[in-house]
């Protein structure tokens, strides 16, 4: 859904299925711009993997937007996310939130 919401908005995405792959990505020669991170990932949470990307050099400047349908939003501030997005969530609630990243 991510993807195609993104691609409409004239946003280029890449959509993994786990939080390794995510850390795989991420942490390879290809830094993306944004990364949005679901809590609720079938392998590793997605604090942990925003956790393990902070403390990386490559990664830790990349801007993370978690999303999650509990309320972790302190938390994912505190370890270092840009912003949370709250399930369920309104698709222009989305686009706000990268435009905002993006300025």
């Amino acid at each position: 859904m991510f993807a195609e919401v993104l691609s409409n908005a004239g946003y280029e995405s890449k959509q993994v299925g786990s939080g390794d792959e995510c850390l795989g990505y991420a942490l390879s020669e290809y830094k993306p711009s944004l990364i949005l991170l679901d809590n609720n990932m079938p392998d590793i949470c997605g604090l942990d993997v925003l956790q393990l990307l902070k403390k990386d050099g490559l990664a830790k400047d990349i801007p993370v937007i978690m999303v999650s349908g509990e309320e972790i939003e302190e938390q994912a501030k505190k370890q270092g996310a840009q912003d949370v997005l709250m399930k369920p969530f309104d698709i222009y609630e989305l686009i706000h939130k990268v435009r905002i990243v993006f300025e």
